[in-house]
């Protein structure tokens, strides 16, 4: 029988209840349990009708098991798995679901645990049936406090909300308390989403409609193949977009989806598009689907654009979860001189080699933009000394030296480091050199010609 208890390397006091609800869930119980069990001090299952090993698997993991009568809502025994934590803080996962970094999953709390009070972790949904693929990430509520005030509400597609005040404050969990969900997968029934169907129709019967069952509508109707029926729900929820807190970019998700699936025409994708980047600006997804749709269109810079438009975000992400770093500056640069914004190229290259992060990518961007944004001459020249001086071997900086020279009538200062630039590239051939190779040994034949 496993022990429930946290490795012994940690000295926290921090105690940690991981709570399920299941039914017949023997395939996949174990292999979620166990990628958490060495961060948790107890473990609740609440099941509402196995048939199948579940409760024996649970017990074996010396859960306490909590026999729950089905009454079409999820909430009700997810709520009965709260009211039997003891914990400081809830996992609270699905059997489907579990965490890729198990030891990381108890390090990662305890970071997050003195300023947080709900944890938004990354899933990745995968399909098992077809060698698992990745299918879509999201942001998904699994981690939180254990206080009176959160509560599940929703019989279906049921979401913790703060019954005191209605304020939910989330924190965004870096890669360490990523996890992988297999419920997308081929295999899943289509009875289970007439199943969610029956009991959406009942909730509203039974407690009126709220604007968050229209993306369980569209959900259902996704999983059915009902396209139309997927877009029209999913435009409803759209108008609703912040409502739906842990992921709120889920109806736009459905609308591309389902105009996809409907073959819809390219500008009207696109407009879907941009209606969700307006709305949710820092979602990489919209941007590298916007970008797709451009290529379809032949639209090719513009595609480039918002490719590079979609990497700036990440960066920013990144920002988030990491911390600003120097790489980061140095992103920002190569993507900002890629769309043409050569002020934030320079700003951003400028500040990357301040903090000591250089490339002689970085450098190639600095004169670039400098020469765009017509900068003084000997400027421009100082920093091409500069990058001699760091990237001796790169022949592009002479080359560039070279070129300034002649330009300002130094011949002898230009024809040496013209020969040395096509020297150094000889004898380690580089492909971004090959593109001038030609105008710098037609520039110093000229120049040959000139000092005769």
């Amino acid at each position: 029988m496993r022990k429930l208890k946290p490795s012994k390397k940690t000295k926290s006091k921090l105690k940690i209840s991981a709570c399920y609800i299941v039914k017949n869930e023997e395939k996949n119980l174990a292999r979620s349990i166990d990628s958490l069990i060495n961060a948790v001090n107890e473990l609740i299952v609440v099941d509402t009708g196995s048939t199948d090993r579940t409760i024996e698997i649970a017990k074996s993991y010396n859960a306490k098991v909590i026999n729950f009568e089905w009454n079409d809502d999820f909430s009700a025994p997810r709520n009965v798995a709260l009211d039997n934590a003891t914990g400081d803080w809830i996992i609270f996962l699905d059997a489907d679901e579990f965490f890729i970094y198990p030891e990381k999953v108890r390090p990662a709390i305890e970071k997050l645990s003195s300023t947080a009070t709900t944890i938004l972790i990354q899933r990745i949904n995968i399909d098992e049936d077809n060698n698992n693929r990745e299918i879509n990430r999201n942001r998904d509520l699994r981690i939180f406090k254990n206080v009176s005030w959160l509560r599940y509400r929703g019989m279906i597609h049921e979401n913790l909300e703060n019954i005191k005040d209605k304020k939910m404050p989330f924190t965004l969990a870096d890669d360490a308390l990523t996890a992988y969900h297999t419920g997308y997968s081929q295999s899943v029934h289509r009875e289970k989403y007439l199943r969610n169907l029956r009991i959406l129709e009942l909730e509203i019967k039974n407690y009126g409609y709220r604007v968050q069952q229209d993306m369980s509508y569209a959900n259902c109707y996704a999983g059915l193949g009902e396209w139309e029926n997927c877009l029209n729900y999913a435009k409803r929820a759209a108008k609703n977009y912040k409502e739906i807190i842990t992921n709120p970019e889920a109806p736009f998700i459905h609308i591309l989806k389902a105009m996809y699936e409907l073959k819809y025409p390219n500008e009207e994708i696109l407009q879907a598009i941009d209606e969700a980047i307006k709305c949710l600006p820092d979602l990489p997804l919209f941007y590298d689907q916007r970008g797709i749709i451009l290529e379809k269109m032949n639209r090719k810079q513009e595609a480039i654009n918002s490719y590079c438009q979609r990497d700036i975000v990440k960066i920013k992400n990144d920002i988030k979860i990491h911390g600003h770093q120097p790489y980061h500056d140095a992103d920002f640069a190569d993507n900002y001189s890629i769309i043409g914004d050569q002020e934030k190229a320079l700003q951003f290259a400028n500040a990357a080699i301040k903090n000591n992060f250089r490339t002689d990518k970085l450098y190639r961007i600095i004169i670039k933009a400098m020469y765009l944004l017509k900068k003084p001459i000997e400027n421009i020249l100082k920093v091409v000394n500069e990058a001699i001086k760091y990237f001796p071997q790169c022949p592009e900086f002479y080359a560039e030296r070279g070129m300034i020279y002649i330009d300002n009538n130094r011949l002898d200062k230009g024809f040496e480091d013209l020969q040395k630039s096509l020297e150094l590239w000889n004898n380690d051939p580089k492909k971004y050199f090959a593109r001038i190779a030609g105008r710098v040994q037609e520039r110093l034949d000229e120049v040959k010609r000139l000092m005769q």
